[in-house]
């Protein structure tokens, strides 16, 4: 969720790597309206579903999170009477996107952290630059590997398509995450709707994001300081990269400056040199995996925290820079249902950051209507 990029791999559905057909979507689509509709049901109670420990459609922890299933204005049936099947026009668009791209999957959860962390969550990343607005924020050189942006348009256009300016952005992409990390480790929560979209995206702005090279104290400061998170959900949040890839640039500064070490003492020797190869060959803009499995939305970024094999700074740290923080990492390496509850717990929290009341709906998520 950094300032990072992801690159194409190998298709990724599940847990088990199984490939999603856009029949099975369909399926899955079904099924969800059956279990919202009824009563008292796994997803409209935001639990897991079955009552087994099996993840999928439904499973949104044990029991309701601090955040609720609805604040902030926001609601879960929102759109029930002017777009009753916005979701499932969304979550077609996105998941045909990752059937033949998976790691799109990391950049859509990316764009929703870069939009929330950034004058709240109003789809202001989404806005292109202009002579009378200036540079926006999709432009600043943190944000200059974003990916996703067409994805995010065709979700727009089918909305509205079926449900003209009604579906704003700032939605589109909080359900887009939602999707994207379903079909990337079968994980499904529940996401409140009803927010605005911004009229303003600077690129100056983006200095509110969290650097790739922040230690632990200063991310607690971050996160639970600044905005309001967990510590607990500030380490389940940072594991959003199982999924992705990130540039030399956000991770070189661990590969020398540390005297007679040269390297961070924190990463693993044979890691270390290996990514050395990397940058020296492909220079600032060459890639590494955030974990071993960068498809796959699952817990193996915690265990390679504990084998000191987190890519950057931000990342290690949470392992060696706190022990409050370190506490969460060995519990969720442990734990997958406990790190999704909490995460799911976190996206929750996030997605209500500093909603914008005075907002609209944009027609085109590119422009301000």
């Amino acid at each position: 969720m950094h300032r990072l990029s992801q690159q194409k791999g190998k298709t990724m559905v599940s847990m088990k790597q199984q490939h999603v057909t856009r029949a099975t979507a369909a399926v899955v689509a079904v099924l969800l309206l059956l279990m919202v509709a009824a009563p008292g049901g796994a997803a409209a109670q935001g639990r897991r579903g079955g009552g087994g420990g099996g993840r999928g459609y439904g499973y949104g922890g044990s029991g309701d999170h601090e955040w609720g299933g609805e604040g902030g204005g926001l609601s879960m049936d929102y759109y029930s009477m002017t777009c009753p099947h916005a979701q499932d026009i969304v979550r077609g668009v996105v998941f045909k996107a990752l059937d033949k791209d998976p790691t799109l999957a990391a950049s859509l959860l990316r764009l929703h952290f870069h939009d929330c962390f950034v004058r709240g969550c109003d789809a202001s990343v989404l806005l292109d630059s202009t002579k009378a607005h200036g540079t926006a924020e999709k432009d600043a050189l943190t944000d200059k590997s974003l990916r996703g942006f067409e994805v995010i348009d065709a979700v727009k256009a089918a909305l509205e398509a079926q449900c003209p300016g009604t579906v704003s952005c700032a939605d589109v992409l909080a359900l887009a995450a939602r999707d994207s990390v379903f079909m990337a480790g079968d994980l499904y929560y529940m996401v409140p709707m009803g927010r605005k979209d911004g009229y303003v995206s600077r690129a100056a702005d983006t200095s509110a994001l969290p650097a790739a090279t922040l230690n632990a104290s200063e991310l607690i400061k971050v996160f639970v300081g600044d905005h309001g998170f967990t510590v607990p959900e500030l380490v389940a949040l940072s594991g959003a990269h199982t999924l992705g890839q990130a540039h030399c640039a956000n991770f070189k500064n661990r590969l020398s400056g540390f005297g007679k070490a040269g390297k961070d003492p924190t990463m693993e020797a044979w890691m270390a040199a290996s990514l050395a190869k990397t940058c020296k060959a492909g220079g600032d803009g060459a890639t590494a995996k955030l974990d071993a499995t960068s498809n796959a939305f699952d817990v193996e970024y915690y265990k390679g925290l504990q084998a000191r094999r987190g890519l950057l700074t931000s990342d290690q740290t949470l392992l060696t820079g706190s022990p409050e923080t370190a506490t969460y990492v060995k519990q969720f390496a442990d734990s997958p249902d406990d790190f999704f509850e909490t995460f799911v717990q976190g996206m929750g929290r996030m997605g209500q950051l500093d909603l914008n009341p005075d907002g609209n709906v944009r027609i085109s998520c590119r422009v301000l209507n």
